[in-house]
This record gives C-alpha cells, sequence and structure tokens, in this order.
C-alpha cells in the first residue's frame, strides 16, 4: 500500500493517470486459489464490488482519455522530452 502511494506522483510525471480507488487485499493466500482464482466463499459478491469500484474508475478514465484524444493530440500540447533537459518547458 505504501508503494502504490508513492508511486502515484511518479506515475503522474509520467502521464499515467492512477484511479484514486485502490485495492488492498490482506490475508490474499486465503482470497486467491493457486490459479488465482477468487475463493472467498460468501464473501464473493462483496469481492466483486470492491474490485468492480478500482476497474470501473479505470475504465472510466480510459474511455475519458481517448475521448478527448480525439479531440485534441497530446503531442501538439507539449513537445517530447528527448534529450535535454532544456527542452522541458522551465524557463
Amino acid at each position: 500500500m505504501r508503494a502504490a502511494v508513492g508511486m502515484r506522483t511518479f506515475l503522474s510525471e509520467l502521464g499515467c493517470l492512477p484511479v484514486s480507488a485502490m485495492i488492498h487485499v490482506p490475508k490474499a493466500q486465503e482470497v486467491f486459489n493457486e490459479e488465482g482464482a477468487l475463493e472467498a466463499g460468501e464473501d464473493q459478491e462483496a469481492w466483486f464490488d470492491y474490485f468492480g469500484r478500482t476497474l470501473s474508475q479505470l475504465v472510466w478514465w480510459g474511455e475519458a482519455a481517448r475521448s478527448h484524444r480525439e479531440q485534441v493530440d497530446p503531442r501538439r500540447l507539449v513537445r517530447a522530452f528527448k534529450k535535454d533537459p532544456s527542452e522541458r518547458n522551465a524557463p
């Protein structure tokens, strides 16, 4: 969890859009089987709702970004930073 929180600013600097909802699975060995399938028994619906919150945000951001990219080309807004720090927008 700490790594995820710390990565938000790093990912944003790279141009990523991290979602605000995070997935935390305490005792994952009790929730998933060896193949990665959900083994939560009676809590299965609660886990699907929990995962769905994050995945819904991710899908929303993806669709919004794609829709906006069709209207505005991000490469025309900001030049690519390729070689030299002087290529950044700072004076």
